[in-house]
């Protein structure tokens, strides 16, 4: 199968020749070039986030909650107690990684991904293996992970470079698919 980065099209790009009195015209030149994989812009990108992040945090104040219920209900001595508390301080540490891997791994899209008809493919327009998706999940921990999203028109952030990962519309992935099966013929 053929990597979606390795996909070509039929391009156009402006040429200049010179006329028979020497004057200079514009004209078009048709080419085949690599395909840019469309990935989900910048905008999109921090919509994501945003509605993961809000995710994440009724889920830790759920955990936390419970926790504290926990630690009131049976009287815990100091020292359990403390342990209760530090669990619940770290909860969202670790939640952040684990919601992030659960939803890639089994359904390609976060809650905020979702919302926005994107998914998570890998360099085969395919589902990512278990290595992908675990380092997608960890990178986000890096501090200022967030905004390596920002740049050129169709972002690729860190999680997404470092795991070999695209996040695109359902509809680029389709496209994708249909020029994967007429180039590998």
């Amino acid at each position: 199968m053929i990597k979606i980065t390795d996909l070509t099209e039929l391009k156009f790009r402006t040429t200049y020749k010179k006329d028979a009195f020497g004057n200079r015209v514009r004209g078009k030149e048709e080419y085949i070039g690599k395909r840019t994989v469309r990935t989900v812009k910048t905008g999109p990108r921090f919509g994501h986030f945003f509605i993961d992040i809000l995710v994440i945090q009724v889920l830790v104040i759920c955990i936390q909650y419970m926790l504290g219920l926990l630690n009131l209900a049976f009287g815990f001595e100091n020292t359990v107690g403390l342990t209760i508390e530090f669990i619940s301080s770290i909860s969202g540490l670790l939640l952040y990684p684990f919601l992030y891997f659960i939803c890639e791994y089994y359904w390609q899209q976060t809650p905020g991904k979702y919302f926005t008809q994107t998914i998570v493919i890998n360099e085969y327009a395919e589902k990512p293996n278990v290595r992908q998706v675990a380092l997608r999940s960890f990178v986000r921990l890096v501090p200022f992970e967030v905004f390596s999203c920002i740049g050129d028109v169709y972002s690729h952030g860190w999680h997404d470079r470092w795991s070999d990962t695209f996040v695109v519309k359902k509809e680029e992935l389709k496209k994708l698919k249909e020029l994967q099966k007429e180039q590998s013929k």
